[in-house]
C-alpha cells in the first residue's frame, strides 16, 4: 500500500479523498439503488401462512416411563414429529391432495413453482424451442411431480418447534395469500391423518388377528354343537348326572378363563410382531430376551408367576364352592398387586432397554413405549396362562374317570360350552378392538389453522432500500479507498513531503484576464503586440508588472527559500524543470529570474528547452541566434546574450532547434559555456524540458548546484517520475 496511508488519516484527508472520489461514490450508490429498487418492485411477492399443531401422546399424559436418566425426553419426540413433517412421503401426499382439489388449476405450485425458469430469459427461450422440436410441452419437460414435491419441501415449507412447548409451527410460502393458507391447511390435515393412521396400525393388526380367530372359533363351535346333537340322538343319551354336569360346568368355566388369557397373550404377541417389524425397518430394535437376564427383572418375573398362581388357585376355590364373583374383594386385591407388578416390569424393561440401545436419540419413541408396554403385559400373562392351564388339566383328569359313554357325552358338552364361551369372549374382544381402532385419534391436534396473510413476507421493501443505501455507499467508499491506495501519484504538498522532497514554495494560479486588468502596461514592447500577446506577456511577467501582487510575493518567498536552502555556499547555477509540459515551468523560471535580478544579482536565464522553447516569446524577442548556435561554434557568447528591459536580467534564447538536443546539451562545449557564464553572472538559470517527456534534465542534474522541480497540483504525477 502507498505510504500515504502509513500515517493516521485526518478529517481533512478523509474529506479530500471523498471529494476526489465523489463521482465513484455517486455512481456506485446510483447503480446499487437502481438494481435494488428494480428488484424490490418487480420481483413476485411471496406470502407466508402459518398453522400451529400440538403433539401430545396419550401414553405420556398418564405415566412417564421414559424419565430414566434423561434417556428420551419430550424434545426427542417433537424432533421426530418435525422430521415427519419434513418427510418426502408427507409432501407427496400433500401434492396428490392438491392435484385432486377443486382449486388445482389455480394453484401456482402445480403450474410453475420455483423450479421453473423465467420464460422471458434467453436460455429459457432456447430450451423451449428445443423442447417444442422434440414434441415436449413445458410442463412435461420442466415441472414433473418430483419437482413439485421438491419445491414444497425445499423452498416453501418451514417447520419450527416452539420452545418449551409441545407445539409445532408450520409455515408455507406461496405467490398468493389464499394459496399459502390452502397449502398449509392441507399439510396439517395430511399430517394429522398420517399420525392417526400410524396410531391405528397396531390396533388394526390385533383386530385382524381377532377377526381371523373369531371365524375359526365360530366354525369350531358349530362343529361341536353338531357333534353333541348327533351323539345324543344316536346314543339315546339325554343327560349326565348332577355331579358330572357340575364338573363340566366348572371345567368349561376354567377353560373359558384359560382361553381368554391365551387370546390376550396371543394378541399381545401379534402386536409385538408388528412393533418388531417396524423397529427392524429402521434398525432400532432391541432384544428383550438378551436384556432380561438381570437379577431384579428375574425376581419380578418370579413374583408375577407366584402372584398369578395364587390368584388362579383362589379363583378355583371360589368356583368349586360355587361362590365365584368377579367383584370379589380378594380377587381385586390380587388384580391390584398384579397391575402394580406389571408397572414395575415396564419400568425395569425401559431401563434395561435404554442401556442396550446404541443410539437412543434416533429411537422412535412411540414404538419404544409400545414395545415395553406389550412385553410387560406378555410377562404378566405368561404365568396366568400357565396356572390356568394347570387347573384345566386337573379338571380334565377328573373327567377322564367317567364311564365311556358318559365320558364321550361329557367331552362333547364340555367342547360345546367351551367353544361357546370362547366365541362370545372372542366376539367381545373383537368389538372392543373395533371401538379402540375408531377411538385412536392420534397425538396431533390442530390448534390454529392457517389464514390468508394480509402482507407479503418478501420482498421486504424497507429493509431492501436500507440495505441498498448501505451497500451502495459502502461499495462507493470502498472503491474510493481502493483507488486511493493504488494511486501513487503526487497531488498535495503533504504527498511531496512524505517522499522526502523539500517544498520551496507554492505559487497561486495566474489568471490572464484578472492579472491584465490589474496591470498598467509599462513597456513599449507590450504596446507593439496584439491584445492577446499583451495579456499573455503581462501574466507571465507578473513580478515585473505587478510586483506588489500576492503572486509576486509568493515568487519572492520562493526565491528566499532557494537562497537559504544552500546556506553553506552561494547558489550560482540552477536548473528548473517539471514533470510534464504546460505546468508553468517556464513562467516560474522567468519570474524567479526577475525576483533575483530585483535583488541586484546579475542573472542570466537560458532557454534550454530545445523542443518547445517559450522564453523568447515571453520577452518578445528573436530566437534564431541562441544556445545551439553557441554550442556548435557559429556564434559568440556576446552575440547570444540579450539584455532585457529588466535591470540585471539577461536571457539566452534556444537558437536553432537541433535534431539531437540531449547529446548537444551534454557535450563538452556545454561544460565550457557553464564555466564562462558563472564568471560573468551571479546566477545562471536554465529552463529545461519536462523530465517525464525527455531525459535532458536528468542528464544535466549532476552539473547544477540546484534542481527545482515545478509541480502543478491539478496534474498529479507518479512518484517514480518525481524522485
Amino acid at each position: 500500500m502507498d505510504d500515504k496511508f502509513e500515517h493516521e488519516l485526518s478529517l481533512k484527508d478523509l474529506i479530500r479523498i471523498f471529494y476526489r472520489g465523489r463521482w465513484v461514490i455517486i455512481s456506485s450508490f446510483a447503480a446499487v439503488m437502481f438494481l435494488t429498487t428494480y428488484y424490490t418492485f418487480t420481483v413476485t411477492p411471496e406470502y407466508e401462512a402459518s398453522a400451529k399443531v400440538i403433539v401430545q401422546e396419550e401414553s405420556a399424559r398418564g405415566m412417564d416411563i421414559f424419565d430414566i436418566g434423561g434417556f428420551i425426553q419430550q424434545e426427542t419426540m417433537i424432533n421426530n414429529q418435525v422430521e415427519i413433517l419434513k418427510s418426502r412421503t408427507l409432501a407427496e401426499t400433500v401434492i396428490h391432495n392438491l392435484q385432486k382439489s377443486e382449486l388445482a388449476s389455480q394453484l401456482e405450485i402445480l403450474r410453475t413453482g420455483k423450479y421453473a425458469e423465467d420464460p422471458k430469459s434467453m436460455i429459457a427461450g432456447f430450451k423451449s424451442t428445443i423442447k417444442s422440436v422434440l414434441g415436449m410441452t413445458a410442463s412435461e419437460a420442466d415441472y414433473s411431480f418430483d419437482d413439485k414435491v421438491g419445491d414444497l419441501m425445499e423452498h416453501r415449507l418451514s417447520i419450527t418447534p416452539l420452545r418449551n412447548t409441545d407445539m409445532i409451527e408450520i409455515k408455507v410460502t406461496a405467490v398468493t395469500p389464499d394459496e399459502a393458507a390452502f397449502i398449509a391447511n392441507n399439510l396439517t390435515v395430511a399430517y394429522q391423518e398420517k399420525n392417526r393412521s400410524m396410531s391405528q396400525e397396531e390396533v388394526r393388526q390385533v383386530k385382524e388377528f381377532l377377526e381371523d380367530q373369531l371365524g375359526s372359533i365360530k366354525t369350531q363351535l358349530a362343529e361341536s354343537e353338531n357333534a353333541l346333537r348327533d351323539f345324543m340322538q344316536n346314543k339315546k343319551v339325554v343327560a349326565l348326572s348332577h355331579e358330572t354336569e357340575e364338573l363340566i360346568k366348572k371345567l368349561a368355566e376354567f377353560e373359558g378363563f384359560y382361553h381368554e388369557a391365551l387370546t390376550s397373550l396371543n394378541s399381545f404377541r401379534e402386536r409385538l410382531a408388528y412393533i418388531n417389524e417396524q423397529l427392524g425397518k429402521n434398525r432400532q430394535n432391541f432384544d428383550i430376551e438378551s436384556i432380561s437376564a438381570d437379577t431384579y427383572f428375574e425376581e419380578l418375573k418370579k413374583s408375577m408367576a407366584i402372584l398369578q398362581s395364587r390368584r388362579s388357585a383362589y379363583m378355583a376355590n371360589l368356583i368349586n364352592r360355587g361362590v365365584y364373583n368377579e367383584n370379589d374383594m380378594e380377587l381385586k386385591k390380587f388384580d391390584e398387586q398384579i397391575a402394580g407388578l406389571t408397572e414395575k416390569l415396564k419400568t425395569e424393561l425401559a431401563k434395561l432397554a435404554s442401556q442396550d440401545i446404541v443410539n437412543p436419540v434416533a429411537m422412535n419413541e412411540q414404538l419404544f413405549k409400545s414395545k415395553v408396554e406389550v412385553e410387560a403385559n406378555i410377562q404378566a400373562l405368561k404365568p396366568k396362562v400357565t396356572s390356568l392351564k394347570s387347573i384345566v388339566d386337573e379338571y380334565t383328569g377328573k373327567l377322564e374317570s367317567l364311564p365311556q359313554k358318559s365320558l364321550q357325552l361329557a367331552r362333547l358338552q364340555r367342547a360345546a360350552k367351551v367353544d361357546e364361551k370362547i366365541y362370545l369372549m372372542m366376539k367381545e374382544k373383537f368389538q372392543e378392538s373395533r371401538i379402540t381402532e375408531v377411538g385412536q385419534l392420534g397425538d396431533v391436534r390442530i390448534i390454529d389453522p392457517a389464514k390468508p396473510p394480509k402482507n407479503p413476507v418478501r420482498p421486504k421493501k424497507m429493509l431492501n432500500m436500507i440495505l441498498g443505501v448501505i451497500v451502495g455507499l459502502g461499495l462507493g467508499v470502498g472503491i474510493t479507498f481502493l483507488l486511493e491506495a493504488m494511486d501513487n501519484s503526487i497531488r498535495t504538498s503533504e504527498d511531496v513531503e512524505r517522499i522526502g522532497v523539500t517544498i520551496l514554495g507554492s505559487i497561486p494560479v495566474i489568471k490572464e484576464q484578472e492579472t491584465y486588468n490589474k496591470i498598467k502596461v509599462q513597456s513599449k514592447n507590450m504596446q507593439n503586440g496584439t491584445p492577446d500577446d499583451v495579456k499573455r506577456m503581462a501574466s507571465r511577467l507578473i513580478t515585473h508588472f505587478a510586483p506588489k501582487s500576492p503572486i509576486s510575493e509568493a515568487y519572492r518567498t520562493f526565491r528566499t527559500n532557494i537562497q537559504y536552502a544552500k546556506i553553506d555556499r552561494r547558489l550560482q547555477t540552477m536548473l528548473v524543470t517539471s514533470p510534464g509540459p504546460g505546468e508553468g515551468k517556464s513562467t516560474s523560471a522567468v519570474n524567479l529570474a526577475i525576483t533575483m535580478a530585483q535583488m541586484g544579482s546579475r542573472v542570466v536565464l537560458i532557454d534550454a528547452d530545445l523542443r518547445r522553447p517559450v522564453v523568447h516569446s515571453i520577452f518578445n524577442t528573436d530566437r534564431r541566434i541562441g544556445l545551439t548556435n553557441l554550442l556548435i561554434g557559429r556564434a559568440k557568447l556576446e552575440e547570444t546574450i540579450v539584455q532585457t528591459e529588466i535591470n540585471n536580467l539577461s536571457i539566452i534564447t534556444c537558437g536553432t532547434l537541433p535534431p539531437n538536443p540531449s547529446e548537444l546539451l551534454g557535450s563538452e562545449p556545454m561544460d565550457r559555456l557553464l564555466v564562462e557564464l558563472k564568471a560573468k553572472f551571479d546566477v545562471v538559470l536554465f529552463d529545461t524540458p519536462p523530465v517525464i517527456a525527455v531525459t535532458d534534465a536528468a542528464v544535466w542534474a549532476a552539473k547544477w548546484m540546484a534542481l527545482c522541480r515545478w509541480l502543478n497540483p491539478a496534474r498529479p504525477i507518479k512518484k517514480p517520475a518525481s524522485v
